[in-house]
Formats: structure tokens, sequence, C-alpha cells
């Protein structure tokens, strides 16, 4: 029977394998449709569509009102999200790609093992994207390299590749919508890119994931990316998800 740590090294080892070398140029970037664009600073929404017995149809309840239990039953999708994206000439990143190989440059790797739900909205009268919203924890590598190609499918290649110097950089850890004592001891500070964070990154992931399921842990959603939505439309599609979903400042 595979460990909860070796079924995290399973997934973010494996999840994400097709190649981005080739996807930073600008024409391909702004095409590509995302998997999800994570939004930088996750945040709090304050209503979730629950089914209210009572008046026998869906409504929008305020998170706050809810118990934990009935949220954690409406986050019904559970997945390992990678995001990689690349820092252009003026310093903002923009998205390339769900994991594969990159090239020389600087780039930021999320991973988002998350709880979450879909929600649907309109950019405009033509254009759609998804929010996705959920708690979980992200763990984000900002990360430089001078190789031709370095592996960044997974927490496990990129460790890897800093230990044969091929990337330098940073590793830090969040946790998101969710609350509980035992979280903050487990979770590690910012570190240097290495074996040994990426292992402790793996080890506070494991013990975060069982928190998900304990009835001792507080839920509160948070907008946590966006899908199916280009680079060039990704900035507009945030403000419009912020407003429509009613986001706190949080």
């Amino acid at each position: 029977m595979k460990t909860p740590l070796m079924i995290i090294i399973i997934s973010l080892t494996l999840t994400g394998c097709s190649s981005i070398s080739n996807m930073d140029k600008k024409a391909i970037v702004t095409a590509t449709k995302a998997e999800m664009i994570p939004v930088p600073n996750p945040i709090a929404v304050q209503t979730i569509e629950i089914y209210d017995k009572n008046q026998n149809k869906r409504i929008e309840a305020d998170v706050l009102s809810l118990e934990s239990s009935i949220i954690r039953k409406r986050l019904t999708s559970t997945r390992t999200f990678i995001s990689v994206e690349k820092r252009d000439s003026n310093g903002s990143f923009s998205y390339i790609g769900a994991g594969g190989k990159v090239s020389k440059g600087t780039y930021r790797v999320t991973f988002d093992y998350t709880n979450y739900l879909n929600r649907p909205f309109n950019i405009d009268e033509e254009t759609s994207a998804i929010a996705r919203i959920g708690v979980g924890l992200r763990v984000t590598a900002l990360l430089d390299t001078s190789s031709k190609s370095v592996d960044v499918s997974g927490l496990l290649p990129i460790g890897l590749a800093a230990k044969d110097n091929k990337v330098s950089g940073q590793i830090e850890y969040y946790v998101y919508g969710m609350s509980n004592d035992k979280i903050s001891i487990a979770a590690p500070s910012p570190k240097t890119l290495d074996l040994s964070s990426i292992q402790e990154a793996f080890e506070a992931s494991a013990k975060t994931k069982v928190m998900f399921n304990l009835d001792e842990t507080t839920l509160e959603p948070y907008l946590i990316g966006l899908a199916q939505v280009t680079n060039e439309n990704a900035p507009k599609a945030e403000e419009i998800a912020a407003k429509e979903l009613a986001i706190s400042s949080n």
C-alpha cells in the first residue's frame, strides 16, 4: 500500500508531462488556453452555491454562515495543477504551460493540490472562463536556469536539477482556505531550492492533505486560479471574477 508521501511524489512528478520548451513564443502563449493560471495571492470568496431544502432551489450562501462539513461536500473535485510561468524582459510572468521542459530563463512553477469546484463566468459577450474555487495547498518554486533543458513536470525533477546545479532559486509553501493549529506547525518557511527543502514540502503536503477531512478544520473557499483563459485575457478575467464572486479583501 502506498504511503501518503509516496502518493504525493507520484502525483507531483507525473502530472503535466507535455513539453513546453518551444512554447515561449508570444503568439503561442497568447493563443494557449490554460488549464489553470494561478491567482498570485488566492483570495477568499464570500459566497458559494448550495441547495436550500426549504426553498427547494439553489441559492448563494455566505461562506461564513456555513459549517465546514457543508463546504467540504461542495468541493467535489480533487486535483494537482501544475502551472509554469516565464518572466519576460519587463519583469512580469506569463503562463507558458502545465509542466514539461524549459530552457534558459527565470520561471515560476506552481503546484496546487486542491479540493475545488468550478464557477463559469463571462469575460465579455463572446468570451467565457472558469474560476477555480477551493481549499488546499500551494508549493511555488521560483527558479533560474542557464541550462538548455530542465524538467519542471514535478517537484522531484526540479530538486534533482538543483542537485545537478542546473537550477537555483527559492521554494515557498502556502495553505489557503484551511484553518487548523496543526497546519501552521507543519508548514515550512521559504527556503533555498534543494532536495532537502523539497523533501520538507513533500512531508508538509502529506500532513496538510489529511487536515482537509478533519472536523476540527475550518474551511473557507478561495479563488485560486482561472481556467480556459489566455494570458491576454487573464488580468481582465481575474478582475471580473473578483467582482462577480463578491470576493472579500482579506
